[in-house]
């Protein structure tokens, strides 16, 4: 049988589960061009604290300003870099004038006053006040809603782990654990299971996901603006049937973290070989949720080969900078290829015609 491109589109359209039945929350981040847009860097060698210029979009009026405090400051995403599974900062950070009040998922948060900021966070005031003594404001008076975000919404969630999705050319959605990122030009998506975040990342960066703008167009929700929350809450999610290969692909997830990460820290240590590692575990992933979305007929011996090599500890490795790490990422692949039952291994005509299909960037 030929699987089109429709046929393909109607399939996956007919998945009944979306990624909003599983999330407690898919929501958008801030607008890209913001006044609390600071350019990072060290006011000096072991200061933690930001040298900012600030981008005011008013005015078009560049502030420089050094050692903005850090207790308001948050590492920006957006879609200028490439965020497959490790989420990458831009050169900016993100100044939160407000006070987080709680640690649960859901966050309570109120808005530093004037007077607060200017005892607790002096720089940040006298940026503020210069902020609003640029624009064309006939208030004389300095006050909160100087500086209140028009849209808070994203605060609810800040410092909760997510998923940050952003859109260039295609998906690409990265892993934040610790939620610190403030994004812009994405989605924010926080699971109702957290064991799922890396399972879901690698079904959003796949092969398969190529397909979803056709998905959405048949739904009514397609946007040919930027991507927004309601085109992500229709995402179709489906689950292996397989016994392990949920498992699988969550580890392959916390490699690609891994990878994307010291691919990141490359150019200082000059290490190659991320790339080619990188590549390889996509493909493999890729293979496993295609099966799982479209066919779930791969080739026993390729599930009994990876389930024996794709293993790893509890322990967070993907966060770690340990190059041994990628030596022994590097020995699995070996161990993979080399297995006497990989060479064995076979895929069907249809099998084969989906992944070219998905793979054909003319065809979508």
């Amino acid at each position: 049988m030929f699987w089109s491109k429709d046929y393909i589109v109607e399939r996956l359209s007919e998945i009944p589960r979306t990624l909003e039945d599983i999330s407690i929350e898919v929501f958008e981040g801030v607008p890209p061009t913001n006044d609390f847009l600071q350019k990072a860097g060290l006011s000096s060698e072991n200061c933690t604290d930001v040298s900012c210029v600030c981008r005011d979009s008013h005015t078009n009026v560049s502030i420089e300003q050094a050692s903005i405090e850090k207790e308001l400051m948050y590492p920006y995403v957006d879609d200028s870099v490439l965020n497959e599974f490790a989420v990458q900062s831009t050169q900016y950070q993100f100044m939160v004038p407000y006070k987080i009040l709680d640690n649960n998922i859901r966050k309570e948060y109120r808005i530093f006053q004037p007077e607060e900021l200017k005892a607790e966070f002096p720089v940040a005031y006298k940026q503020l006040l210069e902020i609003k003594q640029q624009s064309e404001t006939e208030e004389d008076e300095f006050v909160s809603t100087d500086y209140r975000f028009e849209n808070e919404s994203f605060l609810r969630y800040i410092n909760t782990p997510k998923i940050i999705i952003t859109s260039n050319s295609r998906l690409q959605a990265s892993y934040d654990p610790t939620g610190k990122h403030v994004f812009a030009n994405g989605v924010g998506v926080v699971l109702g299971d957290p064991t799922l975040y890396l399972y879901v990342t690698a079904v959003l960066n796949s092969s398969i996901a190529r397909a979803f703008p056709e998905v959405w167009s048949r739904k009514g929700v397609q946007s040919r603006s930027k991507l927004n929350s309601q085109m992500l809450k229709r995402f179709p999610v489906a689950f292996p049937k397989k016994d392990g290969i949920e498992n699988i692909i969550s580890t392959i997830s916390r490699y690609l973290i891994y990878l994307n990460r010291q691919k990141q820290m490359a150019k200082a240590y000059a290490i190659p070989g991320y790339q080619e590692l990188i590549d390889f575990y996509k493909r493999i992933s890729d293979l496993l949720i295609v099966d799982t979305y479209i066919t779930n007929d791969l080739d026993p011996k390729l599930l009994d080969v990876l389930a024996e090599n794709i293993t790893a500890s509890d322990g967070g490795f993907e966060y770690s900078d340990d190059i041994n790490l990628l030596i022994g990422l590097q020995e699995i692949k070996k161990n993979i290829l080399s297995a006497p039952d990989f060479g064995k291994c076979r895929f069907s005509n249809e099998f084969t015609n989906i992944l070219a299909t998905l793979k054909n960037n003319a065809v979508w």
